[in-house]
Order: structure tokens, then sequence, then C-alpha cells
């Protein structure tokens, strides 16, 4: 880390973000036919390891249209989205050296009443000792900045680092439609340590 930012540190209390130019990005499939169900675990309901980075698996749980996911380890499993959200096939890895700190997930809503885009949701990714969680997500839309996969990625870069699972709330990246706000807000809310 350059010196400058570990004098900001711990000058404001909080460690700074790294610099735009020490993260580098990588994709991995996301397909459960792909994955193995983990130890201990059988059935149709049963946990399945799938590979991500080296040392950061992703695991889901569930069916299709309730499938809960949870990075590195099978617990602190994310609350499927409402409206019947469908997982991507694939995870966009955001990472500080060769450790991932979030995750970018695609979900679809083939089934929600008003026409929804996919959403992109940030995940912060869990380290020793502190629990992952969702920092906030972006419209999959073309805008002025960009796809709505660049300005994810952008927002990961920018606010996963530093952000406090558990303290702060995950926030919208971007100008988002009225359904999607819909469906983002009541998945938030389930989120909430206090359950809203």
């Amino acid at each position: 880390m350059h010196p400058l930012f570990l004098v900001l540190g711990v000058l404001t209390g909080q460690p700074a973000a790294a610099p735009a130019s020490a993260i580098t990005g990588a994709v991995s499939p996301l397909i459960p036919s792909l994955c193995q169900p983990i130890e201990g675990g059988a059935g149709e309901g049963a946990p399945l390891r799938c590979s991500g980075l080296v040392g950061t698996d992703v695991f889901l749980r569930g069916p299709e249209t309730a499938r809960e996911v949870a990075l590195a380890k099978p617990v602190d499993f994310l609350p499927p989205p409402p409206a019947g959200g469908r997982l991507g096939r694939s995870v966009t890895w955001r990472l500080e050296g060769a450790r991932p700190f979030a995750a970018v997930l695609r979900y679809r809503f083939p089934d929600a009443v008003a026409a929804a885009p996919d959403l992109l949701v940030v995940v912060k990714v869990p380290t020793d000792g502190s629990p992952g969680c969702v920092a906030g997500a972006a419209q999959d839309v073309a805008g002025p900045t960009g796809s709505g996969l660049e300005r994810a990625i952008a927002f990961a870069d920018r606010r996963a680092p530093l952000f406090r699972c558990g303290r702060d709330e995950p926030v919208l990246a971007g100008a988002v439609s009225e359904p999607a706000r819909a469906i983002l807000s009541a998945w938030f809310g389930t989120m909430r340590p206090d359950g809203g």
C-alpha cells in the first residue's frame, strides 16, 4: 500500500481505498450443473460449492427462483431477491493484488409484473472475522457513464473496500427505474439486522 494511503488511514481512523491502478478484475462461471454438493450435504436443497477464485469459492443454496448465495464459506447466505429473481451465470470479481474484495452478481427478473431490467448487485467479500454483505446495486442499462456493468464495477471499486457490513446501508448506483427500485428496496430491507 502506498505510504500516503497508510497516513490518511491513520489520520482519519479509516483505511483508505486502494488506488484504482492497484485494482484488477476476473470473471468466474456460476453454473449450478458444474458445482458440487458440499461435504455432508445431500439432496435437492443441499448447498453447492462452485469454483470461484483460488481461496474464494461461491456457495449456492435453494431453487433457481429463490437462490441464496454465500462467498468464501457456506455461511451467512444472502437472502434471495423478491419477485423470483434468477442469478446470472457468472461472477465478476474485483481484486486488490490477489485478494478479492468485491463480487458483482447479475440477477434477472423474468416473472416480475412490471418489466425490470437486470440488476447488478455488489457484494463485499468476507474477510477473516468479518462477514460479507451487499454494498449496493446498479441497474444494467447503458447510460452516459457506460454500461450497467461498468457502473457496478466502478461502484464496487470505490465503495466496497471501505463498506462496513452491519453498519453501512446498501445504496443504489446511478439512476434506477421504479420497478427496479421497488425490488431493491424490498430486498435490502430483508438484509437489515432489525429486518426492516
